[in-house]
C-alpha cells in the first residue's frame, strides 16, 4: 500500500509529460501551417515576374512618311520590315556570323527602295545591340568585330538615325580603328541632325527620350571637337 503514491506521482508526471509534447506537437504544426499560410499571403501579394521583351528599336521616320507606322510597302508580298526580326529568332539568329551575313543580303535585296533607311536602322541595332557589342566587350581588338561595328554604324548615318546613344557607342568601340576625321565627321553630322530635327518639331528636351538623345548628342558633340582639334594638330 505504501507504494501507491509512488505508483501515482509517476503516472501523474507520465501524463504531464505526453500532455507537453502533446502541447508542443499541435503547437509547431499550428506554427508550421501559420509560416505557410504567410508564404502564400506574401507570393500572392507580390507581383509576378516580369517576363524579359527586347526594347522596341528607335527608328528615326520623317514625318509625313507613308512608313510612319510601319505600313507595309505596297507590291511587296512579304512585309520587308519583319525580315530583321525573322533573321534575330531564326536558325542564324544563334551564330553572330550567319546573323550577320544575312543581314547584310536582306540589305543587298532591298537597297535602293525608298522604305530602305528603315532597314538599315533595324538591322544595324539589331547587329550593334544584340551581337557585336558583347563580342566587342570580349575582345576589343577583334578587327572582324569592329569591322562589322563600323559597317552598322555607317548605316545608322546613311538611313539619318537619331539614335545618338547607338551612334556614340558605335564610335566609342571604334576609336583607333577608324580615321580621327571620319569619327569627328559622323559626330558632328549626327550632333547637327538631332539639333535641327529637335528644333523644328519644337520637342521637349527635358522628357525622356528626347532628353536622352541631347545628353549623347552632347558626348557626340565633345568627340567631334577634340579629335578635329586633334586631326589638325597632326
Amino acid at each position: 500500500m505504501k507504494r501507491k503514491p509512488i505508483f501515482d506521482i509517476c503516472m501523474i508526471s507520465l501524463g504531464l509529460v505526453v500532455l507537453v509534447v502533446h502541447y508542443g506537437l499541435e503547437k509547431s504544426g499550428y506554427q508550421g501551417q501559420r509560416r505557410a499560410a504567410i508564404r502564400q499571403e506574401q507570393a500572392a501579394a507580390m507581383p509576378p515576374m516580369a517576363v524579359y521583351e527586347k526594347p522596341k528599336p528607335m527608328l528615326t521616320i520623317p514625318a509625313g512618311s507613308p512608313y510612319q507606322d510601319l505600313t507595309p510597302p505596297v507590291g511587296q508580298k512579304t512585309d520587308p520590315f519583319l525580315q530583321v526580326e525573322n533573321i534575330a529568332n531564326g536558325p542564324s539568329g544563334f551564330n553572330l556570323a550567319d546573323k550577320d551575313a544575312d543581314m547584310r543580303v536582306l540589305l543587298d535585296q532591298h537597297k535602293g527602295k525608298d522604305y530602305y533607311f528603315i532597314l538599315q536602322q533595324q538591322a544595324a541595332q539589331e547587329m550593334l545591340r544584340h551581337g557585336l557589342f558583347q563580342q566587342y566587350y570580349q575582345d576589343p581588338t577583334d578587327k572582324k568585330v569592329l569591322h562589322a561595328i563600323g559597317f552598322y554604324v555607317e548605316q545608322l548615318q546613311e538611313a539619318k538615325s537619331e539614335d545618338s546613344k547607338l551612334i556614340y557607342m558605335g564610335l566609342q568601340a571604334l576609336a583607333g580603328y577608324w580615321p580621327k576625321e571620319k569619327i569627328a565627321s559622323v559626330a558632328q553630322s549626327t550632333v547637327n541632325r538631332l539639333a535641327l530635327n529637335q528644333a523644328l518639331a519644337n520637342q521637349d528636351t527635358t522628357r525622356a527620350p528626347a532628353y536622352y538623345q541631347m545628353a549623347y548628342a552632347r558626348e557626340l558633340k565633345k568627340i567631334g571637337n577634340r579629335l578635329s582639334m586633334a586631326a589638325h594638330a597632326e
